[in-house]
C-alpha cells in the first residue's frame, strides 16, 4: 500500500521527524508533512523534500510527490489572543490577519525554493513540486466571514482541505479569484508589525505544534480504548460509531 502513487506516509513536522522525511522520500515513498505552523519549519520540509529527491535512486521521479500542510485558523486562534492581552489599537487591529500574512509568506517561499537550477536538475529527473496544502481552513472566529480562509487562500499548486460547511459556504457565496499573492508586500508589513509587538512567530508555531500533537495523541488513544472496548463485546455487526473527531 505504502508503494501506491494515491497513498501518502502523514509525518508531523518536528524537529525530530524531518530527518525522517528525508529519508522516507529517498525511498520513493510519498510524503505528507503535516503540523507546520511557521515559516522557519516550513523551509526545513522543503529542504528534507529536496535532499530526498537528490537521494532517492530511482531514475524517474515522477512516481514520488509530497505535500506541506499549514495550518491556517489555529494559528489566528492563538493570535488573536495575543493581540488582546497586548490591547493597543494596533495590536486589536491586526487581528484576524496574521494566519493569512503567513500563508502569503509561505507561498513565496515556495516559489524561492522550487525555481532555480537545483530544482531544475530535480525537475528534468522528472521531480513534483511539493504542493502547498491549508489545513483548518474552517473559521472559529464567529465575527469573520465564513469564507474568509478559503477566499484568501486561492493559488496555483495548491491544496485547500475544506470541511463540508466551508465548502458548502465556498460553493454559496464564495469569490474564485486568484488572492494568494495577490498582496505580498501587505502580508510583510502585517507579519513584521506582530514581530514588533513582541510576539514571536517560532514560539507561537512551538506552542501549537505542541497542543496539536497533544490532541492528536488523545484521538489515536480513544480510537484504540473504542477498539479494545468492541474487541471484548466481539460483536462486530453493531452499527459504526466514531471513535474521535476532527480538529
Amino acid at each position: 500500500m505504502v508503494g501506491s502513487p494515491c497513498v501518502y506516509m502523514k509525518i508531523p513536522a518536528t524537529d525530530e521527524s524531518i530527518s525522517s522525511m528525508k529519508e522516507v522520500i529517498s525511498l520513493g515513498i510519498s510524503v505528507n508533512a503535516t503540523l507546520i505552523f511557521c515559516l522557519p519549519k516550513y523551509e526545513a520540509v522543503i529542504d528534507a523534500y529536496l535532499d530526498g529527491l537528490e537521494s532517492c535512486g530511482m531514475t524517474d521521479l515522477s512516481k514520488v510527490s509530497s505535500a506541506a500542510a499549514f495550518y491556517i485558523s489555529r494559528v489566528d486562534v492563538t493570535l488573536d489572543k495575543k493581540l488582546e492581552q497586548i490591547g493597543t489599537t494596533e495590536a486589536l487591529d491586526l487581528k484576524g490577519k496574521g494566519a493569512v500574512a503567513r500563508a502569503v509568506l509561505a507561498y513565496q517561499l515556495y516559489q524561492k525554493k522550487f525555481s532555480g537550477p537545483r530544482w531544475e536538475r530535480l525537475e528534468n529527473r522528472g521531480a513534483k513540486k511539493q504542493r502547498l496544502m491549508w489545513a483548518s481552513t474552517n473559521v472559529k472566529n464567529p465575527s469573520y466571514p465564513d469564507t474568509f480562509y478559503v477566499n484568501s487562500l486561492i493559488g496555483p499548486d495548491t491544496i485547500s482541505t475544506l470541511p463540508v460547511q466551508a465548502l458548502q459556504a465556498f460553493m454559496d457565496h464564495g469569490i474564485l479569484s486568484r488572492t494568494l499573492d495577490a498582496k505580498v508586500s501587505e502580508a510583510q508589513d502585517i507579519y513584521n508589525a506582530i514581530e514588533k509587538l513582541g510576539i514571536d512567530w517560532s514560539s507561537v508555531g512551538s506552542e501549537l505544534e505542541h497542543e496539536v500533537l497533544d490532541s492528536f495523541t488523545k484521538s489515536f488513544d480513544n480510537v484504540l480504548e473504542c477498539m479494545q472496548k468492541k474487541a471484548k463485546l466481539r460483536d462486530f455487526s453493531r452499527a459504526y460509531e466514531p471513535c474521535f473527531q476532527d480538529n
